[in-house]
């Protein structure tokens, strides 16, 4: 997996490699909340809604309640949680394969720095801490120094099951 970047790269190879259910859950394989709303800003160059400068948005916002659950979307480690004035509280888990998921603007965590956490489990709940217009997830996967576009690995898990 060291130089798998996109989620159709992903796919091919868990397919010729017949990962398992249990294989495929140790990376970012589902969507981070169980009923979203709608994916409000997603992934590349936009206006920035607060700045309002062409910038690169490095992950998707995902509208959302205030207190919405927020789910980890493979197995992995907690390996950050905090607070930065753009993203508000924070969340970064480690996953196989040197995959990161990424979760902001939170209104509130529910698991600390070194916790083990499995997928679908909740981590936190949607806020708009930071720079937010609003109630939202931003939701970034990362490998490496690259950010990937999260929308093609939300549904992965369910795609790769489907064509088993």
């Amino acid at each position: 997996m060291e130089q798998v970047y996109s989620a159709n790269e992903f796919q091919w190879i868990a397919d010729s490699l017949q990962l398992s259910f249990g294989e495929l859950c140790n990376y970012p394989v589902i969507f981070p909340i169980k009923k979203a709303q709608r994916i409000s800003s997603g992934f590349g160059m936009r206006v920035h809604p607060v700045y309002r400068v062409r910038k690169f948005h490095t992950g998707i916002d995902i509208s959302g309640v205030k207190g919405t659950p927020v789910y980890a979307t493979g197995n992995g480690i907690i390996v950050r949680k905090g607070y930065c004035s753009g993203y508000g509280n924070y969340i970064e888990i480690k996953h196989a394969g040197g995959f990161h998921s990424f979760y902001a603007h939170l209104s509130r965590t529910m698991v600390n720095v070194r916790d083990s956490v499995g997928i679908a489990q909740q981590i936190a709940y949607v806020g708009s801490t930071g720079i937010a217009t609003g109630s939202h997830l931003h939701y970034e996967i990362r490998k490496g120094k690259y950010y990937l576009n999260p929308t093609g690995w939300c549904y992965l898990l369910f795609e790769i099951w489907k064509n088993k």
